[in-house]
């Protein structure tokens, strides 16, 4: 059996940890030496319950501080992990360290491109997992992410070349094989990607790359509504600064909601609580509650968006970065969800009172569910643990 490293760099929540965590299991139970080397180890410890998987923090990241605009993957990466040299040689070499020390003989990589340098030349085999937008295309130079905003092509292909710089200097330090152009860090046979066509931002650039579908996210409390007749709301709700808005809306609103908002005030939580607001900080059962509502509020994370989605349930959608602006563009585009990036009462209130009132939003998100009842998702973990096992035998 082979030792394995499963990897989470960037990003935050449980987005990436609970897909690296439903992979893994079965990677367990078949006699692999699986462990965690993840940013936010707390957070693997509480999903992980009583599992023995072992857990480490991954190197750190000195982000680049202030409010950047960012149109591309490049730019993502410059200003979150290879943005000085000698800070991504130090992590690299740090990571190597972890190879080291784990005995790893493959890499399962979540968001982690880091880890991915470390281990090129290293003899490390490597598997990158995830979806769409932590994954880039086989593509030079990458696109811009944000195609309705008019940019100078040059800057993206100036960027892209300064990360590549970074990665390249730091592979020569680790006498390592170069790059040719930034995507080679992912090998496009070394990809699983976990998502939907539909859901992927890079889709037209990919060819025909194998779409395997969301990963189902496992464990948490079962849901429970407050009782009463109406539509079942479900909202997983992060802190931002008009939120008070939405609870109000949602408590004039009249029906039965349930809120997931583990970093609100207490006192907040206090204040709006009602016969027709449950408030939880606790872990739920995601693809209980997909089942069991008929309309979710989310910021855009992919993961509980994708499971809502293939559960037939339209989405209001309140995105608070660029990755979750993406994930909303492709549902509006999909016609299952409004959202209201700019985060105004008036506007929450109005696209939150349209999905109550009128069924076309429901009617196209079934119509997505529609086209997957094919898509075996309880099988996924499966399905990876045996293309990992042949990888291994190569």
């Amino acid at each position: 059996m082979a030792r394995i490293l499963m990897s989470w760099e960037l990003g935050a929540g449980y987005g990436h940890m609970a897909p690296l965590i439903s992979l893994a299991l079965p990677l367990k139970a078949a006699g692999h030496d699986v462990t965690f080397a993840v940013r936010e180890p707390t957070t693997a410890r509480t999903l992980l319950g009583n599992h023995d998987i072992p857990v480490l923090e991954a190197p750190a990241n000195r982000q680049v501080p202030g409010n950047v605009v960012l149109h591309s993957y490049p730019q993502i990466l410059l200003h979150t992990c290879f943005n000085r040299t000698e800070d991504v040689m130090a992590r690299a070499a740090a990571w190597r360290e972890i190879f080291a020390r784990t005995g790893a003989e493959l890499l399962i990589s979540e968001y982690s491109p880091t880890a991915m340098l470390a281990a090129r030349g290293s003899g490390l085999k490597c598997l990158a997992t995830g979806y769409g937008f932590v994954v880039p295309p086989d593509l030079s130079p990458l696109p811009n992410l944000r195609p309705w905003e008019d940019l100078d092509t040059a800057i993206l292909a100036r960027d892209e070349t300064r990360a590549l710089d970074v990665i390249n200097t730091v592979l020569r330090g680790l006498k390592a094989p170069v790059l040719d152009y930034l995507a080679e860090l992912y090998p496009a046979d070394s990809v699983a990607l976990f998502t939907c066509r539909e859901l992927d931002n890079y889709a037209g650039f990919r060819g025909t790359a194998e779409y395997l579908g969301p990963l189902l996210l496992r464990g948490g409390c079962q849901p429970e509504w407050p009782r009463g007749e109406g539509q079942r709301i479900f909202a997983y709700l992060k802190s931002f600064t008009t939120q008070t808005a939405l609870l109000d809306a949602l408590k004039d609103s009249r029906q039965p909601t349930l809120i997931h908002a583990p970093g609100f005030a207490p006192e907040l939580l206090a204040r709006y609580a009602c016969d027709k607001l449950r408030f939880t900080t606790e872990l739920l059962d995601i693809d209980a509650v997909a089942r069991n509502c008929d309309l979710a509020i989310l910021h855009g994370g992919h993961g509980i968006l994708a499971r809502m989605l293939l559960a037939g349930k339209p989405l209001l959608l309140l995105p608070l970065q660029l990755e979750m602006l993406i994930n909303a563009s492709a549902v509006l585009k999909l016609e299952a969800g409004l959202a209201a990036p700019q985060l105004r009462p008036e506007g929450m209130r109005q696209k939150l009172q349209r999905l109550l009132q009128e069924p076309a939003f429901t009617l196209a998100a079934r119509r997505f569910a529609e086209r997957y009842t094919a898509l075996d998702v309880e099988g996924l973990p499966l399905h990876f643990l045996q293309r990992v096992e042949r990888l291994l035998a190569a």
